[in-house]
């Protein structure tokens, strides 16, 4: 195997969750799974937006994988898993030296394309029956360019995340743009980026939009999110100026916020405009 020189790191274990069951047939599309990525900028509800995306392509029939790629994960809190029964798999100092041949020392060699198939089955965590989180997490401590064991453990996880008939990967990625300068977003079928009402949160999906083309993805779509009645015309005015478009909204929920708050799950809230625009921008694809 192809190895490289390096760097190293930390933490503990999930707990294996054992075969999935079959899904159902779609509803109605979604002939083969889809590969989906969530950005924006940090607080801006990304993973919200992941975990009620996961909701919708779970009652229309798909199995749904969540992977947690974020530096801060709170993907188990939002689906009522325990953190300590969702540790990010790049925290596992020991699996990650033991699958990349990293000893940890700087400038030492490693695996490129370390072996990761096996951990995606043994490492989920299922919430439902349809659906699982596979906490990965970040690299924590990656410059621009780096390229560290790390690095390729985790690259060789997202690429090994094979999707059948009726199954959809969603990843929640690292806040910013960080993730785009590595390999988490390549093969998408549907780019989201979430917009909060604010002018960061604005100019931080136009630079992810703005490094799209030289990433070939085709599709990105737009989420507005916190969307109350009386920001939602500046919001919109805002994209518009900007030659944006809101695709999905997700409404602004007092019951949300106090989920998040008490670190309950949200995966049954229902909010028939984000599910109407998700099924329309999915249906598009």
């Amino acid at each position: 195997m192809e190895k490289v020189p390096a760097g190293g790191h930390r933490r503990p274990v999930p707990r294996p969750v054992g075969p999935w069951p079959r899904a159902a047939p779609a509803v109605e599309r979604l002939r083969l799974g889809l590969r989906v990525a969530v950005g924006g900028k940090g607080g801006s509800g990304k993973t919200t937006v992941s975990v009620l995306l996961a909701k919708v392509l779970a009652e229309d029939g798909q199995k749904v994988l969540l992977v947690d790629l974020d530096s801060d994960p709170n993907l188990a809190n939002a689906l009522g898993i325990p953190p300590a029964a969702a540790s990010p798999l790049v925290h596992r100092r020991d699996l990650v030296a033991e699958r990349t041949g990293s000893t940890g020392e700087p400038g030492g060699m490693f695996i490129l394309n370390p072996r990761v198939s096996d951990l995606i089955g043994t490492h989920a965590v299922r919430c439902t029956d349809r659906v699982a989180l596979l906490p990965i997490g970040a690299i924590e401590a990656a410059g621009e360019g780096c390229f560290c064991p790390q690095t390729a453990f985790v690259r060789a996880l997202v690429r090994n995340l094979v999707l059948e008939k009726d199954e959809s990967v969603i990843l929640d990625l690292e806040a910013g743009l960080e993730a785009f300068g590595r390999s988490a977003v390549e093969g998408l079928d549907l780019l989201l980026v979430v917009v909060e009402p604010g002018m960061r949160s604005v100019e931080t999906a136009k630079r992810i939009l703005g490094m799209v083309p030289a990433l070939g993805i085709r599709n990105v779509r737009i989420v507005a999110n916190k969307i109350r009645a009386g920001s939602r015309p500046a919001l919109f005015r805002r994209l518009a100026e900007e030659r944006l478009t809101a695709d999905i909204t997700l409404g602004y929920s007092e019951e949300l916020a106090l989920r998040d708050l008490e670190g309950g799950s949200i995966f049954r809230h229902a909010d028939a405009e984000f599910e109407k625009g998700a099924r329309t921008v999915l249906g598009s694809l």
